[in-house]
């Protein structure tokens, strides 16, 4: 079963949302990268926040989230407001006596950049604390953003009992006119739900149909995606990276290794140059 991305709106509450089923797309960095439980859940809130954060844009512009926090955690993901991703993560082991939960963030620096070809690149960032990601991804919204937002997310690793590898998730933005009191009202009818391991447990469609009875109104449906995991690395790229080396450092890896081999972080396609390649392009 393919994942989807549901866009929409609360013309009741002049609130925007978006409901993910992320499942399959967050498997391909968790098998690529072989992390343990605790990564993946880190990695797939990470590809949900980016995903979020693009759904926002008006534009065609590409979104990351990039953290790492005090144990040396890291993660980042990529993604577009048509759910194309890409991410990697880095696991990190606590220190004996630290007593905080594996799925708590510890301190340190949460960074996110907007980009796309017709503008300038904009960075912002937050200070991690320790806490949940949603709660440091609600921080970020609140301190970078200024908006009101209500964030849901599950993960269920592997070993979870009885369940398979599930990765949904859920997020209401604020328009410009939205009343306070909507805010308040969803957050009221939105929070209890989240909480329930049965509404994780319903298909996406079947999330929607739950939240608008919980809520009490309709929720229009604009547009859904099909997100997927897709690098954008190529041959041509890394030539890019190798040229930049200039030939007399490229020669010399050449000649200690009888070739140039790279290997992307995040698809971990490796692709190799010989010396009749790099005097190519070069020459080029």
């Amino acid at each position: 079963m393919s994942d989807q991305v549901i866009l929409g709106i609360s013309n009741t509450h002049h609130y925007r949302f978006t409901l993910v089923d992320l499942t399959e797309t967050a498997k391909e960095p968790m098998f690529l990268h072989s992390l343990n439980k605790e990564m993946s859940v880190f990695l797939s809130k990470t590809m949900m926040g980016a995903l979020f954060l693009a759904e926002m844009t008006k534009n065609q512009q590409k979104v990351s989230i990039q953290w790492k926090d005090d144990s040396n955690k890291q993660a980042l993901a990529y993604s577009d407001r048509y759910g194309k991703m890409k991410s990697v993560a880095y696991s990190a082991s606590h220190e004996e006596g630290d007593i905080r939960n594996e799925f708590i963030l510890g301190q340190g620096i949460m960074k996110v950049i907007r980009w796309d070809f017709d503008s300038d690149t904009y960075q912002s960032y937050t200070n991690l604390v320790e806490d949940t990601f949603e709660v440091n991804f609600i921080k970020y919204l609140t301190e970078s953003e200024q908006i009101k937002a209500i964030v849901g997310m599950e993960v269920y690793p592997f070993d979870f009992p009885g369940n398979d590898f599930s990765a949904k998730g859920l997020f209401f933005e604020a328009l410009p006119d939205a009343p306070e009191e909507s805010f308040k009202y969803l957050i009221s009818k939105i929070q209890p739900l989240v909480k329930k391991e049965a509404f994780w447990a319903l298909s996406i469609d079947d999330m929607l149909t739950s939240l608008q009875t919980e809520i009490g109104s309709e929720l229009e449906v604009l547009s859904k995606e099909s997100p997927e995991f897709l690098c954008d690395c190529s041959r041509h790229k890394v030539a890019d990276i190798i040229a930049s080396l200039g030939k007399q450092e490229a020669d010399s890896i050449i000649d200690e290794f009888g070739k140039i081999e790279i290997t992307c972080e995040f698809c971990r396609t490796a692709y190799q140059f010989d010396s009749f390649d790099v005097e190519k392009f070069f020459n080029q």
